[in-house]
């Protein structure tokens, strides 16, 4: 009977770690990703799941970020757009964004932030064959994902997009950084219905927890539309099984995850 375990990769005093932090956390599978590839590249370090508490947030991040052995941290939500503060430099795509979901200790000890979530979900999307431009968006969200998610489909030419979000405000700043950075795009806040819209993308965290529902009330969808959900786990999530009986095809959080690795292994400067 062969029953062992995988063999499991050497931790020691010389091991360098990342972590990803969020709340919840179990739902991730960056670890399942990157830490094979560490060890593809020779690289002796992990990559592991960090519960951080939505009140200790700050103070948490401080005191990892001033571990001589950390060289870097992946946030998730709900937390993108709280660690902006938290980095001494951050690089254009996070500026506009206003979010960054990655960050990593230089080697003068400063901490450099950037946000990937948007390019990785158009990166994704295309090797599936799919191409946003001159589309009519949906977004749901428009939080640190929702941010990413618009600028980066704003500039792979998507031809309009209309944000809701339950903060208004919210969503009006996010509307208005995009009109100024890509006028070509209309963009505009609106109710969150599907009607009128190519394609739909939640970029919010409902439908994660067990027994919740559709991210917004968005209506009848028609089998033409592209559905997109940002949620890597569950891997069908309410959204995505309406949109499926509906006839739609979809896309879920594995191919932003997907698309995102090479530019965070870059990043983490993990292939040298």
């Amino acid at each position: 009977m062969n029953d062992a375990l995988p063999p499991q990769p050497a931790i020691d005093g010389a091991t360098r770690l990342l972590g990803i932090v969020g709340d919840p956390i179990e739902q991730v599978k960056s670890p399942l990703v990157f830490n094979p590839r560490f060890k593809a590249a020779g690289k002796n370090a992990v990559l592991v799941p960090l519960h951080v508490r939505t009140e200790v947030f700050e103070p948490t991040l401080r005191g990892l970020m001033a571990l001589g052995n950390l060289d870097g941290l992946i946030v998730t939500v709900p937390y993108k757009a709280r660690a902006l503060a938290l980095v001494d430099e951050v690089l254009p795509t996070g500026r506009i964004v206003g979010a960054i979901n990655a960050m990593r200790r230089e080697k003068d000890g400063r901490w450099t932030g950037d946000m990937f979530d948007g390019r990785g979900l158009v990166l994704g999307l295309s090797k599936e064959g799919i191409s946003i431009a001159a589309r009519r968006v949906m977004l749901i969200g428009a939080g640190g994902a929702g941010s990413a998610v618009a600028v980066a489909f704003a500039d792979a030419g998507a031809a309009a997009l209309t944000i809701h979000d339950i903060d208004a405000a919210k969503a009006e700043s996010l509307a208005t950084r995009l009109g100024e950075t890509y006028p070509a795009c209309a963009t505009r806040v609106g109710a969150p219905q599907a009607a009128g819209h190519d394609v739909i993308v939640n970029a919010t965290p409902i439908g994660m927890a067990k027994g919740e529902g559709l991210p917004a009330p968005i209506g009848p969808l028609e089998a033409a539309q592209l559905v997109i959900d940002v949620i890597a786990k569950p891997e069908v999530t309410p959204l995505l099984a309406e949109a499926r009986a509906r006839g739609c095809r979809t896309v879920g959080g594995k191919a932003m995850l997907d698309g995102q690795v090479a530019e965070l292994e870059k990043f983490f400067r993990i292939g040298g």
